[in-house]
């Protein structure tokens, strides 16, 4: 295997063979696939840039039992306007493979290839088998000298990965990547001096596999349908699938033998006859201006590719059936009221009452979301609950110098105790929208609390006096001393769209400049670095899904305000990035596993991974499908609108509304799932943040257009939608003081 894909030949044996023989070529716009009359020979050619295929001069490379089998297309035919081309490998111990490939022009640049692997005869000692296809680069490079994009994995370079993480080492030589923890197929790297990428794009994927498929060690089984995408960094850069789903050199599906810390999941189909062993490509090239721009490009290609389905969901029923959990639990435990920071799954027992303002606590948010349906349905009693807990924060949290303690225990007998658990940006950032949405609905209502946005006033306060002088601040603080605890930034987005809030409420200057220094600092070095890191604040300093949401909403605040271009497309950036966090084909549950916990009729579509360094999945982008209407609306661009579509849709799925996961509540809907190892199995617990999730982007959808269903603003004229939106930005939403 180490030495599988060394380049054996040099372009200029290949460059004098193709010269002197005769050759079949596809043209797809300026790229030529040229495969050689004798079969030994195949180059994909744009420019001055020539890949060969991999283990050129052969065609067609098998893995047998361990040991490689190459070999070249016995026949090449022009199909109309395919190349239509059979090998036939033998191995040592007479197995006959015979592999058909069938080559088509695709999109622009783009070839297609539809690969048959049928095995003849069956020798009776092979075992085990996998087949390859790749493209190598006809010249010497190094890893640097390309910017690598793989969803939910890799951007641009191994800069702020953990240890561990795939593609964290830039040591290894090889990185194969399983497919069912990308949430599209596809794998690309752009050349960095030329803007030259090249990408590939596993078509049609249905990645089975089966309960049980789990561990470093060779696993061979014919249920295993996926494959896995990558690259090898060797003397030169290859691009390669292999099927099935080999995975290396880092791999997160078990733990290798003690001294060793990485090496290859091998996954192989066996030898015998009338096993499935076919899939479909596409692979090519695109010029691209930046790395952002190759991430755009390439990912519309494979959602183009694969039309990820929405599953229409009754939004009004969502939003009931997630008011009747915040009432059900919300327990007032000697003047200490809250929600428990986990239920247990699917019996909706409560773990244990402890209270976190925001992030996965959402308690203030919570709050208004309850207090928001007292006050709308008239119902006194939701009002006084949610507003005992709005009073507990605002009366017992604060500290003097402004900063919040975030983190209250419960209990029955002794009433509340506080953890010295820092002040965290993105904790005390979600609690602080959340007291800025009670105090303004109160208002709305003709109930003024002034105490509520005091609270607000205070802590925003705070932010413009320890402002760092770049504009940034620290992600966490001790909340007795105010002194920075921790010393990345990268957070610093977390607490813009809060001050943009206080500031459209207050009209105080003070606000509105403390969020333009801190949205220049993030702008410099989170959007122009493309650097999304942090948002999950028990992950810190890693890639992750929540710090693109948080630069959406940040940049999003900051264009409202200014109207300046440039945070618009910091915006759109932002929510381009963080959209290939989210599933967008469907990965099945496992085959004969009766434990999963996702719904058996629902699709994974929708679904997001968290964070880079492991393949966990959440319904976390229902937070954003408000933010990415709002950029359809700004760009014109349909796919913002599809996105928002499927956000509000589909992650809702997860929900028990049609009672058949037999949770105790309707609204419960559990935090993560696993979609690869123990497929579909979850922590089976809900915490706050999940009913947040789906309560809380339904809010500003009300605020901004009363209704919250897209499909019906959608019918809504053209003209009437943009003046809404236009409303919104102006005030946020918000009333004044």
């Amino acid at each position: 295997m180490k030495y599988l894909f060394i380049l054996i030949s040099v372009l200029s044996s290949i460059q004098l063979s193709l010269a002197q023989g005769k050759v079949h070529a596809l043209q797809s716009a300026d790229t030529r696939l040229i495969i050689a009359e004798d079969g030994k020979n195949m180059s994909l050619q744009t420019g001055d840039t020539r890949y060969s295929s991999l283990n050129a001069p052969y065609v067609v490379t098998l893995e047998v039992n361990g040991e490689t089998l190459n070999g070249y297309y016995f026949s090449v035919n022009e199909v109309q306007e395919s190349l239509v081309c059979t090998a036939r490998l033998k191995s040592n111990h007479g197995t006959l493979f015979h592999i058909k490939d069938v080559f088509t022009p695709d999109t622009e640049n783009h070839f297609r290839m539809d690969r048959e692997v049928i095995i003849e005869k069956a020798g009776k000692e092979d075992a085990y088998f996998n087949s390859y296809f790749g493209l190598t680069l006809q010249r010497k490079t190094e890893i640097i000298d390309f910017e690598f994009f793989v969803p939910g994995i890799w951007y641009n370079n191994n800069q702020s990965l953990r240890p561990g993480a795939l593609s964290s080492d830039y040591n290894d030589n090889y990185f194969y990547f399983r497919e069912d923890r990308l949430p599209l197929p596809l794998v690309s790297a752009r050349e960095k001096v030329s803007g030259l990428a090249i990408s590939m794009i596993h078509l049609d994927a249905n990645p089975e596999t089966f309960y049980g498929e789990n561990g470093v060690q060779r696993i061979v089984d014919e249920r295993m349908q996926f494959g896995s995408l990558g690259f090898t960094e060797t003397d030169s850069h290859s691009i390669l699938f292999v099927f099935p789903g080999i995975e290396g050199e880092m791999t997160y599906v078990g733990r290798f033998p003690e001294g060793k810390s990485k090496g290859f999941a091998y996954r192989s189909h066996p030898v015998k006859t009338g096993v499935k062993h076919s899939y479909s490509l596409t692979f090519g090239f695109n010029q691209t201006k930046n790395f952002p721009n190759m991430v755009e490009t390439v990912w519309k290609q494979a959602w183009d590719k694969y039309t990820p389905s929405i599953y229409k969901m009754d939004v009004k029923d969502a939003y009931e059936a997630s008011i009747e959990v915040l009432d059900a639990y919300l327990l007032n435990l000697n003047g200490a009221p809250g929600w428990p920071f986990s239920i247990y799954l699917p019996n909706g027992v409560a773990r244990a009452y402890n209270y976190q303002m925001g992030f996965i606590g959402f308690q203030i948010s919570n709050g208004y979301f309850l207090l928001r349906k007292g006050l709308e349905s008239n119902n006194q009693e939701y009002v006084r609950k949610a507003s005992e807990v709005i009073d507990f924060w605002v009366n017992n949290s604060q500290m003097e110098n402004g900063l919040i303690r975030p983190w209250a225990d419960a209990y029955v007998d002794r009433g509340v105790t506080w953890r010295d658990y820092e002040a965290y940006m993105r904790v005390a950032a979600g609690g602080m929208e959340g007291m800025m949405g009670a105090w303004n609905i109160m208002k709305k209502h003709g109930n003024d609390r002034p105490e509520w946005l005091a609270y607000c006033k205070k802590y925003g306060d705070w932010l413009t006096r320890n402002q760092e002088e770049d504009g940034s601040f620290y992600l966490r603080y001790n909340w007795k001393t105010g002194k920075p605890t921790h010393d990345s930034k990268y957070t610093t987005t977390n607490i813009i769209r809060f001050l943009i809030e206080l500031y459209s409420v207050t009209q105080d200057k003070r606000y509105l400049d403390t969020a333009l220094k801190a949205g220049e600092f993030s702008y410099d070095f989170i959007h122009r670095d493309y650097l999304y890191v942090g948002g999950v604040i028990d992950n810190p300093n890693v890639k992750d899904r929540e710090s693109g949401q948080m630069a959406i909403y940040a940049f999003l605040a900051l264009y409202d305000v200014t109207g300046d271009e440039k945070w618009k497309e910091a915006a759109i950036q932002a929510a381009r990035y963080t959209e290939t966090f989210m599933f967008a084909y469907h990965v099945p549950m496992a085959i004969n596993d009766t434990l999963t916990d996702f719904p058996k009729d629902k699709s994974i579509v929708g679904q997001t991974l968290i964070a880079t360094g492991h393949s966990a999945i959440d319904n976390g982008l229902a937070f954003s499908s408000f933010q990415y209407y709002r950029l359809y609306l700004i760009t014109g661009d349909s796919h913002f609108l599809e996105m928002a579509r499927l956000i509000q849709n589909n992650t809702l799925s997860i929900m028990d509304l049609d009672g058949k996961l037999r949770y105790r509540h309707r609204g419960l809907l559990t935090e993560c799932f696993n979609p690869q190892a123990n497929r579909g199995h979850s922590v089976r617990q809900q915490l706050p943040w999940n009913q947040a999730s789906i309560l809380e982007p339904m809010h500003r959808f009300m605020n901004a257009f009363g209704e919250w269903d897209i499909d019906v603003i959608e019918q809504w004229p053209t003209e009437q939608r943009q003046e809404m939106i236009q409303r919104y930005a102006r005030t946020q939403g918000l009333e004044k003081e």
